[in-house]
């Protein structure tokens, strides 16, 4: 990795899922904090913005600037006190398609993106408040997950 790749950048732990006999590329995701290259072509979608952009705006955490935070990511198939990861198909390895949806109110993007031809594998949404832009990624197939990050510009 490049030394402009922030340390909050880690490698990412690449799986092999299996949904209605579908095999789908995809990545652990850290819990919370940490981020890895997969998750920043997620936020380019709603954010509208280059992967340089989100590089910069993670590495500003470093300087104590709290610019784009991961809150959480969490499988919601198990119990409260179990811990298992979240796993996101690889937008870039994968056949990807996404309907967009009418956004409504505060939301500025929402879209449910299919892979490998299973529909509506997830869906993404972006929500504009007064200070900041919360970004939702929620897996809908295979079992239920969500990903919600808040982003400051």
């Amino acid at each position: 990795m490049s030394s402009s790749i922030p340390e909050y950048l880690r490698q990412s732990v690449k799986v092999k899922e299996i949904i209605d006999d579908i095999e789908i590329n995809s990545f652990k995701v850290p819990p919370h904090k940490f981020f890895v290259n997969e998750e920043l072509t997620y936020l380019t979608l709603p954010l509208n913005v280059e992967e340089k952009v989100i590089i910069n705006k993670i590495n500003e955490l470093k300087l104590g600037r709290k610019t784009i935070e991961k809150l959480y990511a969490i499988r919601l198939d198990s119990e409260p006190w179990q811990y298992n990861e979240l796993e996101l198909p690889d937008l870039l390895n994968n056949e990807v398609d996404g309907t967009s949806m009418e956004s409504k109110g505060n939301v500025i993007f929402s879209a449910y993106i299919h892979v490998n031809g299973i529909k509506n594998f997830l869906k993404i949404i972006a929500f504009k408040y007064v200070s900041y832009v919360e970004v939702d990624i929620v897996r809908l197939a295979g079992y239920r997950g969500i990903v919600r990050y808040i982003v400051h510009f």
